[in-house]
């Protein structure tokens, strides 16, 4: 009986574990497998933030969050790298870059889902910024929801640390 108890809640326990957000401020980053100049995990990146921002190319709330992100971030391009995560296949990067991206916009290919499975992105626009360093989140949510506030307090922290 013990032991139907125990397998019991060993299940129950991998089962919250498995839904638990595996993202939380300050912790590393979940496995990333891309397609991307950047390399499969994303660690090619020379800034020292750098914020991944899942979209979808026919989702026109997206298109417009990441335009905003786009000019709300400007005055950080040289510490802050936008990769742009998208699960369709390498082909309309160039339209949809040129529309409304900078030349050092990075675009990365999710071509098996694995990495917006290991964020848990159930909605776009969503975004991750993250230290490239130690890639530990600094900030993660609704892309319409981040401020300029919000990335100069994590740029900030690291001109500050300096």
């Amino acid at each position: 009986m013990k032991k139907i108890v125990l397998t019991i809640l060993a299940i129950v326990a991998t089962i919250i574990v498995s839904e638990a957000q595996p993202l939380r401020l300050g912790g590393r980053l979940p496995d990333i497998d891309v397609d991307s100049s950047a390399g499969s995990e994303l660690k090619l990146i020379d800034k020292a933030y750098a914020c991944i921002i899942f979209m979808h190319s026919e989702s026109q709330p997206t298109l417009e969050a990441i335009k905003n992100f786009t000019k709300l971030s400007g005055p950080w391009r040289e510490t802050l790298a936008v990769i742009l995560l998208t699960p369709e296949q390498d082909g309309f990067e160039q339209e949809v870059l040129l529309s409304f991206t900078t030349n050092d916009t990075i675009m990365a290919f999710d071509n098996n889902f694995s990495t917006f499975e290991s964020f848990n992105v159930e909605h776009i626009p969503f975004g991750v910024i993250y230290e490239t360093c130690t890639r530990r989140v600094q900030w993660f949510g609704s892309l319409s929801q981040l401020s300029t506030e919000d990335i100069q307090k994590i740029i900030k922290k690291e001109k500050a640390s300096k």
